[in-house]
């Protein structure tokens, strides 16, 4: 099949999805549709640049044709963008399986050198904190750090007689951790990144449980190293903080 039959071929399937986005006829335009469903989906509104310019290359293969043939052949990196933004629109993919994982945990009353061990061993330095079935905190490295600055001058620490509870007074900040269910997307997780950097705070992670509920058992966790594995698989390049 040429690119150029399957590049209209997507196309038409991101049109007639925007049609039903936003209820418009046929004399709505492309350009149209992509500016009032940017308005109210902000999935969309990522791609509005995209798209448009997706536009621009349909109508040079439709509209400028000599003897029947066409003019302008979209290469397989092209063709692969676009598609990857139509399954991006029209099914965006769901952050499990992609991201589902044994999530390591602790509790209130475990020590924290046996927190830092796990962080050292699984290579990771954030780490759910349960009482009993519940998630009620989010470890950090950063916060293990601060809790040592602040006993640097007390010879007699020990991280192994230390509990992870007395650590967590530590945290900078409480609001650094949030919630999403398994069939949330990876728009969605990006979305999460997004609000955080607008309110001027730092996501350290997004624990994944059936519901998205702090009761529920972990299923997977997103921290800010998965962000370029997200951006990726979206086809896009940057987070936006607005």
């Amino acid at each position: 099949m040429l690119n150029s039959v399957a590049f209209l071929r997507v196309f038409s399937a991101i049109e007639s999805w925007l049609r039903q986005q936003v209820d418009a006829d046929r004399s709505t335009s492309f350009y149209q549709l992509v500016d009032r469903a940017a308005a109210k989906n902000r999935a969309v509104a990522r791609y509005r640049d995209d798209l448009k310019e997706f536009a621009d290359l349909r109508n040079a293969i439709v509209h400028e044709r000599t003897d029947g043939h066409v003019i302008a052949e979209p290469n397989d990196r092209a063709l692969a963008e676009f598609d990857r933004v139509r399954t991006a629109l029209l099914n965006p993919p769901a952050v499990i399986p992609k991201f589902q994982l044994k999530v390591r945990s602790r509790t209130l009353t475990d020590s924290v050198g046996k927190a830092v061990t796990d962080m050292r061993n699984g290579s990771f330095s954030q780490l759910p904190i349960l009482s009993g079935e519940r998630v009620i905190a989010l470890l950090t490295a950063e916060t293990v750090v601060r809790w040592l600055a602040s006993e640097v001058l007390n010879e007699l620490v020990s991280p192994w007689e230390t509990k992870i509870e007395q650590v967590l007074p530590h945290t900078e900040d409480l609001d650094h951790y949030c919630f999403l269910s398994r069939g949330a997307t990876l728009l969605d997780a990006l979305s999460r990144f997004e609000d955080f950097a607008a309110r001027g705070k730092d996501l350290d992670a997004i624990l994944i449980s059936h519901d998205g509920k702090p009761e529920q058992q972990l299923l997977g966790i997103l921290t800010l190293y998965d962000l370029p594995a997200i951006l990726e698989a979206l086809g896009l390049k940057r987070v936006s903080a607005t």
